[in-house]
């Protein structure tokens, strides 16, 4: 089933692309892997201290806990 981005994953995404950054760029900066730093950012996981760092990274304000993963999107058919 597909995933909704949260709204923090589209800002730091949005900002990656600003920054031309990608996930390695990113992973490289607070020295991660590139499949965690992809987790992260996609809200796959969560972890406090990694999203914290993400956020400082790139300046923006610290989001609520739990509020950075991903949620399951409806069926298309439910909807229409």
């Amino acid at each position: 089933m597909k995933k909704i981005l949260s709204g923090w994953s589209k800002t730091i995404k949005k900002l990656m692309i600003d920054y031309d950054m990608d996930m390695a760029d990113v992973a490289q900066k607070v020295r991660w892997s590139t499949q965690y730093t992809s987790a992260i950012i996609n809200g796959r996981t969560y972890q406090k201290e990694s999203v914290n760092r993400i956020s400082q990274l790139f300046g923006i304000d610290i989001p609520e806990e739990n509020t950075t993963l991903a949620k399951e999107r409806e069926s298309l058919n439910r909807i229409f």
